[in-house]
């Protein structure tokens, strides 16, 4: 396993309260603020120590995904399975933690797929957490990228059965079935959702599935369905208002769409992607399409004239 970068001396107790009274929305000066813990001499313990507490345990992984992301210009998934392997993740840990680093990997051309193939992710002998690691940082990353064939083979051919992974592993797995609308995977979710206690990285990947697969019976309303589970249940969420968006305007039901997406843009953090708010606009260029497409269509002075605005877009909701 790879070793961790030795620290260089400095404080940590005043370092990490200057950290945890930072607002998540001060994003550059936390990640000052983490550079100069991990430069205490003692940030490993004071770490590990962290994780084991409920108030500072998702400091603790903060702190680490800062650390690999500082260090995406080297083979980072090494970092990414020693600081796991470090804090003693849990599966619910190491999700959230795959998830954002993966995802800022891959936005900015390191992509784990770039370090991990899926042989060295089925067949590398490793201890539990680090194999864990791998398989949850190479999966996520054939999610975002779409490659749903190339995600159900990974699960096919490893060496443990699916219905033996952790939840968020076995919802990868459901997230490539509902990608390619087999529905095989609509039976994996309420099981899912109970596995893992409504964690919100199972929900997310599931979410994502069920969008994705556009051909699923009864697609928008299980979007919908799913989206009033608690998991989604605890604060608003960009993501999932922008995917209850685009159900709402399969359903034509065209105003609480854009509401949904108008609220989409106001909860995105700060620090999203351009990509995100591209996604978003285009959503709602969607729906207003839509809606004046549905609307010609239900005017008495409608015809079969031809018109120019938003032509090609019409033909999608007929």
């Amino acid at each position: 396993m790879t070793h961790l970068p030795l620290p260089h001396p400095c404080s940590s107790t005043a370092l990490l309260d200057a950290f945890v009274r930072l607002p998540a929305t001060a994003v550059h000066a936390r990640r000052t603020e983490a550079r100069r813990l991990l430069s205490s001499p003692d940030i490993y313990q004071v770490l590990l120590q962290a994780a084991g507490t409920d108030a500072l345990n998702a400091t603790a992984f903060d702190i680490a995904r800062f650390a690999v992301e500082d260090r995406l210009g080297d083979v980072w998934t090494h970092g990414a399975e020693a600081w796991l392997e470090l804090l003693r993740a849990t599966w619910q840990e190491s999700a959230r933690f795959c998830t954002a680093v993966a995802w800022t990997a891959r936005q900015t051309g390191n992509s784990a797929l770039l370090h991990l193939t899926a042989e060295r992710v089925l067949h590398t002998p490793a201890q539990l957490i680090t194999a864990r690691t791998r398989l949850h940082l190479h999966a996520v990353t054939l999610r975002y990228d779409f490659r749903c064939r190339a995600l159900q083979d990974l699960f096919d051919r490893h060496p443990h059965p699916v219905a033996e992974l952790d939840p968020f592993s076995r919802s990868l797995y459901a997230f490539a079935l509902l990608g390619q609308s087999d529905p095989a995977g609509l039976d994996l979710i309420g099981p899912l959702l109970d596995a893992s206690r409504d964690d919100l990285k199972v929900a997310h990947a599931l979410l994502h599935g069920l969008w994705l697969g556009e051909d699923l019976p009864h697609q928008p309303a299980r979007i919908l369905n799913l989206l009033n589970s608690p998991a989604f249940a605890s604060k608003p969420d960009a993501i999932a208002l922008f995917r209850k968006a685009g159900a709402l305007r399969r359903l034509r039901r065209f105003d609480e769409a854009l509401s949904a997406v108008d609220d989409a843009r106001e909860y995105l953090p700060l620090d999203a992607d351009a990509s995100v708010h591209a996604d978003l606009t285009r959503e709602r260029d969607l729906i207003s399409a839509a809606r004046a497409h549905s609307t010609r269509l239900q005017s008495p002075a409608a015809t079969d004239e031809p018109t120019n605005d938003w032509g090609w877009l019409a033909n999608a909701f007929d």
